[in-house]
């Protein structure tokens, strides 16, 4: 399997059929004398689920172990009666369902695992019954409306965009037969921690442009590889058996400086910021001398709209735009700037992106790292009362087009806890 691709419904259903039980989240909303499904999740895991059953009189939420054939049913489009509720798809499924491979601790609308996993989203008509916007209620905790208490139910943060999202199922299928759960990287020694259920006959992998080690994964344990001169820039760390990967690492870390990988340990953080720089300015890295004031300041936050909206970025504070690094002005509180952009990015933003403000020390002198991650969703830069969107072209920020904001919220983000 690639990367991402498609997957027909069919097969989908198939494979639920066939697993005597699934864990499940669904939101219903209250139609008539029946519930039709928002949003459901499904995770192909034999983890043990703690039941949660919140009741509204417009909404339910259920999460719940099923059996695969019930679910498997409400997928294919067949009204089912779950937890004394009748349930209700909103009409016939799409043909296929997107499909993603992630790497463990790769971010996906705000979610990682630290193993591999595999991906399946399917759409919802654009037609199909909405959640109100009134309080809730019930036998579940108290909450200000349908798209809070998702936020609330999915994820457990207070709020998030999610009643909005275009996505009707999403289904998860962990894979965690190897995985990279540490990498250390020192001056001149890589160490790796491989951990997995099904590891016989694989190899770990080191690839850079000058050349490639190898090294047989007997089992759960550490590796070592040497680097005389250092990592090499864009080096590839691969767990594969065969023509198969099971886990994968590239470098610099984190890429474009998305959603930081936990995994990764630099025992220098002085040679990761140079790979960081190798590649220059572009769209995903933005340097600033200091931290901006003015209208230094506005170009800076549309910027970081921008990384939001689509692939996310970092933008470097003390560095020069000829990459030169000079580090914060000396003398100053370094605890105070950063608290000064956390508030630039809430004050301005909207909806506020996920993102990482990091301090990077390099020979001395002091460097701000924003490691913004890929929302799914348009991010707005707010001039008073007006919204406006922004998108990255190579080493610039322009001006997101109609079809490009259109797009953006189209792809709304959803969360999934594992």
């Amino acid at each position: 399997m690639g990367n991402s691709g498609q997957t027909e419904t069919a097969v989908l259903v198939a494979m639920l059929s066939e697993r005597a039980a699934v864990n499940v989240r669904l939101a219903l909303v209250a139609d008539a004398q029946q519930w039709q499904l928002h949003h459901g999740q499904v995770t192909l895991d034999d983890t043990p689920l703690t039941e949660r059953v919140w009741r509204y009189s417009t909404a339910s939420f259920l999460q719940l172990r099923l059996p695969g054939p019930t679910v498997a049913a409400l997928l294919r489009g067949d009204d089912q009666d779950i937890h004394g509720l009748h349930v209700v798809a909103p009409g016939p499924p799409p043909s296929s369902a997107s499909t993603s491979r992630l790497r463990g601790q790769q971010e996906w609308d705000r979610v990682t695992t630290p193993w591999p996993r595999t991906e399946w989203t399917l759409n919802r008509d654009t037609d199909t019954l909405q959640p109100g916007r009134d309080l809730l209620v019930g036998d579940g905790p108290s909450l200000l409306n349908f798209d809070q208490a998702l936020s609330v139910f999915l994820h457990q943060r207070p709020h998030d965009s999610t009643a909005g999202r275009s996505d009707l199922w999403r289904i998860v299928l962990p894979q965690r037969a190897g995985w990279l759960t540490q990498i250390t990287i020192g001056p001149d020694l890589l160490t790796a921690v491989v951990d997995g259920e099904a590891l016989d006959g694989a190899v770990l992998e080191l690839s850079w442009a000058a050349g490639n080690e190898r090294q047989s994964v007997d089992g759960a344990g550490a590796h070592r590889f040497a680097l005389p001169n250092g990592l090499a820039h864009d080096s590839l760390l691969m767990l594969r058996r065969e023509d198969q990967w099971l886990d994968w690492r590239s470098f610099p870390a984190p890429t474009y400086g998305c959603a930081r990988d936990a995994s990764i340990v630099w025992e220098q953080p002085g040679p990761e910021l140079e790979l960081l720089l190798a590649n220059g300015e572009g769209k995903h890295l933005e340097c600033k001398r200091e931290v901006p004031e003015g209208d230094s300041r506005k170009k800076m936050l549309k910027t970081i709209a921008a990384f939001a909206s689509q692939d996310g970025g970092t933008v470097l504070i003390g560095v020069r735009d000829d990459l030169q690094i000079v580090g914060l002005p000396e003398g100053a509180n370094v605890d105070k700037q950063v608290l000064q952009v956390m508030g630039m990015i809430r004050d301005n933003l909207e909806p506020v992106p996920s993102y990482e403000p990091r301090v990077i020390e390099h020979d001395g002198k002091t460097v701000l790292a924003i490691e913004v991650s890929a929302g799914g969703q348009m991010h707005a830069y707010r001039d008073g009362q007006r919204m406006e969107f922004y998108v990255r072209v190579g080493p610039n920020t322009v001006p997101a087009r109609h079809h490009e904001i259109a797009a953006g919220f189209r792809q709304a983000p959803t969360v999934t806890t594992f």
